[in-house]
């Protein structure tokens, strides 16, 4: 099948991006990274004791939910700020970025654009076409 040879064929390209390897390479980094699965851990047993609590529906102690929360919170932009997160982030917003592009073009080869010449509309675009005079 021509499409399924042409999919597998943007994969490979995808896969040879720099995008894409910083992506895994910083992921690579985090995973090596003992401080930040300790922080990772921790936060998980945050949230589980917080869904305990939670469920306790109306015998649930707020002052308990208020403090997981609040922990909670305080893990996480620690952990936001380690180096190797803020490079993990970044690598994966240029690879989401990457992801909007080719989903965005496909779209356009749906609506039947010339795939030679259709380009995305500007950022500006709602997607709701009553809003203005058209995309193209």
């Amino acid at each position: 099948m021509e499409l399924e040879k042409i999919l597998r064929e943007l994969g490979k390209v995808i896969q040879a991006d720099e995008r894409f390897t910083a992506l895994q390479a910083a992921a690579k980094a985090n995973d090596a990274d003992e401080d930040l699965q300790k922080q990772m851990q921790e936060l998980q047993l945050i949230t589980l004791k917080y869904q305990q609590e939670a469920q306790k529906a109306d015998e649930a102690d707020q002052d308990r939910i208020a403090q997981l929360q609040g922990q909670y919170q305080e893990l996480y932009n620690e952990i936001m700020q380690g180096e190797n997160m803020k490079n993990y982030s970044a690598a994966a917003a240029e690879m989401e970025q990457m992801a909007q592009y080719i989903s965005g073009m496909i779209g356009l080869f749906f609506d039947g654009q010339d795939p030679e010449t259709c380009e995305i509309p500007a950022e500006d675009c709602t997607h709701d076409c009553s809003t203005c005079g058209g995309c193209h």
